[in-house]
């Protein structure tokens, strides 16, 4: 096994702002027997995970010591078990923007190591091949060895108020183009005090703004690089590039005249509140809008496909230490299989998650509010983007974060912005070896 250094540090998760969870976080040794020890995040859907783990425990006889930390501390954990080699956890759960990291690094162990002949079940959504880590490429695709399997399925989905859209007779959009025809619409007939909202706010190093323009960029035909993978050089110089800046730009004008101070949180509040009419925002925020002690849209919040049919994923995914031991190897993966099962996600969705299985979406016990939204996620699973994927993430969104923040408030014109991304980016590349022309 490749011996893992990377810099213990983080990168800031992509769902919405946390809260605390069940379990507990005293320290203890790897688990023996039939008993599992397992990270996990502190979030709002841990009452869902609490619930399939509690399943498991009762049908397998299995005992889960569930470990949550921040968000920003699971990465931390993780490399620290790796790099010391405590054998602290049987069971890793990884950010997505942190996956090629700690596979490129060796960190996690293909499935296949954990138990012969292993296969993907084919009713998990692979959100364009988040399971398969190609070591050769030090990229994601079909041909690569399973190395996770997502646990919750956060996308990106638009939110819109169907009172507003009734009264004024529009159509939801299935365009950027009629996205800000909408939201125009709705501020000239003073329907709404902003015609559309999102993350503007900048965040150097974190999935911030950039993560909000990634579904833009690619639901107008556009990407990052131009082939991840094989040719690694930035399209931020392409036609498709300049039209989503533009369209970014376009879209801030609809909302907060300080683009760069709404932050997830803030544009989520301006919808609750009843001052937005449209809303882009990951899938994990849509309860919220039907919860009567902070809303005022209770039962007038539509969810919809994201303009483009190209949601951003911001998974969270469970994976195999590396230096697992032996013994602990196939309790640990058929763990995750239990969990990322049918049942497990039933289970998973009946209580407020995201699953992450297309069979799972039909569970009974689903509410018509949640429904509403998981049936949107659903359909935007198959087309789903991933765009962090690669080992140079902090640096990238170093660059990135600033530039796209700026060109939303207007401080820098969609032509000078994608210009500069497009020089800096690419000495981001250089720097970290990937193939470029």
């Amino acid at each position: 096994m490749k011996k893992a250094f990377i810099a213990i540090g983080s990168v800031a998760a992509m769902s919405i702002a946390l809260t605390g969870c069940s379990g507990s976080t005293t320290g203890g040794a790897l688990g023996s027997g039939d008993s599992l020890v397992v990270i996990t995040s502190q979030a709002p859907w841990n009452p869902a995970y609490d619930a399939v783990v509690k399943a498991y425990e009762e049908e397998t006889g299995v005992d889960v010591d569930l470990r949550p930390f921040p968000n920003a501390d699971v990465k931390t954990q993780v490399l620290n078990d790796a790099q010391t080699g405590n054998h602290t956890f049987d069971v890793y759960q990884v950010n997505e923007v942190d996956l090629a990291q700690l596979n490129d690094s060796g960190i996690l162990m293909p499935f296949t190591e954990a138990k012969a002949g292993y296969t993907l079940d084919p009713e998990i959504f692979t959100y364009n091949n988040v399971t398969n880590w190609n070591s050769e490429t030090r990229s994601f695709s079909a041909d690569g060895d399973v190395t996770s399997l997502p646990l919750m399925g956060n996308l990106q989905v638009l939110m819109y108020r169907t009172d507003i859209y009734d009264d004024l007779g529009l159509s939801v959009p299935t365009t950027w183009d009629e996205t800000i025809a909408n939201g125009q619409a709705m501020i000239d007939a003073d329907a709404a005090r902003y015609g559309y909202v999102q993350r503007y706010q900048g965040i150097p190093g974190a999935p911030g703004v950039t993560y909000d323009f990634a579904g833009l960029l690619h639901g107008v035909g556009g990407s990052f690089f131009v082939d991840e993978g094989s040719d690694w050089t930035p399209a931020f110089n392409t036609p498709e590039a300049l039209e989503a800046a533009r369209d970014f730009r376009e879209l801030a004008k609809l909302g907060p005249a300080d683009p760069k101070a709404v932050g997830q949180a803030e544009a989520i509040a301006a919808m609750q509140g009843g001052d937005a009419g449209q809303l882009d925002v990951v899938a994990a925020a849509a309860s919220s809008m039907n919860d009567e002690s902070s809303s005022n849209v209770v039962g007038k919040v539509g969810y919809a496909v994201l303009p483009g049919a190209a949601s951003a994923s911001g998974l969270w995914n469970l994976a195999l230490p590396a230096d697992l031991p032996e013994d602990r190897r196939e309790l640990a993966v058929d763990f995750i299989d239990w969990v990322t099962s049918e049942h497990g996600m039933e289970i998973f969705a009946e209580a407020g998650g995201i699953p992450t299985r297309d069979d799972a979406y039909d569970a009974e016990g689903l509410s018509a509010e949640t429904s509403a939204y998981l049936d949107v996620v659903r359909e935007s699973a198959p087309t789903a983007v991933g765009p962090f994927r690669f080992t140079f993430i902090t640096e990238f969104l170093t660059v990135s974060e600033p530039i796209i923040a700026a060109i939303a408030a207007g401080d820098v014109s969609p032509e000078d912005g994608m210009a500069q991304l497009q020089e800096q980016v690419t000495q981001v590349v250089e720097d970290a070896g990937y193939p470029m022309g």
